[in-house]
């Protein structure tokens, strides 16, 4: 096997599959990435056996065949190159590489690719193309509510559902997240969906590597799928994952419903008072207490260490006169750092119960925080 190829589309193609790979993997065939040659362009795939990337660069071919080689070394040696030069790329018959570019010389230690794990393909009944800055707007606002605990497996992800409309074509995608003790949601309307409803969970890894594909350029995302896998498609790029299996939780039942209260906050100023809290909160803890009366909202913390915090501003609440409730301080600046209007409205009852938080600029964006004692 040999080929040549530009060092900067080299480098961008293994920069989309590097982060997929796990550099602890007891099979080590699973910390490589795979290349083959094709007509005019190099494949490159890596896998962790839930979810898989494919990508591909042009190259010139001059022995066509195919190796798999350590992801990290891979991706730090031709990071390293010259940006300008020609990478040279060359094995023997005992899986040996030996790489060149401009004076620069490798030898790197291969892998059969025999070996390599077969990447899966879904089922394309099922398909449909979405707008990627819709899509990477819909999951920045909800991946950071996605579940930690693992014995929570239905959590570890988010609930993507594909709800049609009356009018062929048309209907709305909404994206859920949820570690039980706060929720993000995004529902968002969309073309050319199929008119058959869909509901899945994608994993929490490839919700993160369809993030950062989706900042690579503004092509549209083609989506697809079936009962085992979510597939993405986009110019020189696939990812395909394995949806989790079991039941996300109604969601509907979490959202509050009448809240007595209506508190109306700027949203800046009040980002800004939970970041100054933030400093100073319980570091396990993590909570931050707020206090209103007569239009103005007190905000108090404190840590073990018997270092305090205090600030106040300006509120209007509605249907009261006085409430007092604690946050998570973290979660709090997680809503608000991904809301866009100028101000935030927060639904209330008590101090025990879900607190609703919209944005009045994106309606069909709701945030669940459920409160805490501080």
């Amino acid at each position: 096997m040999e080929f040549q190829v530009a060092r900067n589309p080299f480098l961008k193609a293994l920069y989309r599959v590097q982060s997929l790979v796990d550099r602890r993997n007891i099979q080590p065939i699973l910390s490589n990435v795979f290349l083959e040659t094709q007509d005019g362009f190099l494949k490159i795939e890596a896998t962790n056996l839930e979810v898989s990337v494919r990508t591909r660069c042009d190259a010139e071919i001059i022995d066509p065949g195919t190796i798999t080689i350590n992801a990290k070394t891979l991706f730090d040696v031709v990071s390293e190159l010259p940006e300008t030069e020609t990478v040279v790329l060359r094995t023997d018959h005992r899986d040996r590489v030996r790489l060149s570019c401009g004076r620069a010389r490798f030898e790197l230690v291969g892998l059969p690719s025999d070996q390599f794990p077969k990447i899966p393909q879904a089922d394309g009944a099922y398909r449909f193309t979405l707008d990627p800055g819709l899509l990477s707007e819909m999951l920045a606002k909800t991946h950071f509510a996605m579940s930690d605990d693992e014995t929570r497996y239905a959590l570890n992800g988010v609930l993507f559902q594909v709800t049609p409309s009356e009018v062929e074509g048309e209907g709305m995608i909404r994206i859920v997240a949820t570690d039980s003790h706060r929720l993000a949601l995004v529902q968002r309307e969309a073309h050319h969906l199929p008119l058959e409803e869909r509901e899945v969970i994608i994993p929490k890894k490839a919700v993160q590597e369809v993030r950062r594909l989706l900042e690579e350029e503004p092509s549209p995302v083609e989506m697809i799928l079936d009962a085992n896998y979510v597939q993405l498609i986009r110019p020189e790029v696939m990812l395909i994952a394995k949806l989790v299996e079991g039941r996300f939780p109604d969601f509907r039942r979490v959202i509050p419903q009448k809240q007595p209260l209506h508190l109306v906050v700027n949203r800046e100023q009040l980002l800004g008072v939970v970041r100054r809290m933030s400093v100073l909160s319980n570091e396990k803890s993590r909570g931050i207490r707020l206090e209103i009366e007569g239009g103005i909202m007190r905000f108090n913390t404190n840590n073990p260490e018997q270092e305090e915090a205090e600030e106040e501003m300006q509120v209007s609440l509605e249907g009261g006169d006085t409430l007092a409730v604690g946050f998570n301080v973290r979660y709090l600046r997680e809503f608000l750092s991904v809301m866009e209007g100028e101000n935030v409205s927060f639904f209330l009852n008590n101090e025990e119960q879900p607190v609703l938080l919209t944005d009045p600029v994106q309606l069909g964006t709701q945030f669940v925080l459920m409160p805490m004692r501080v």
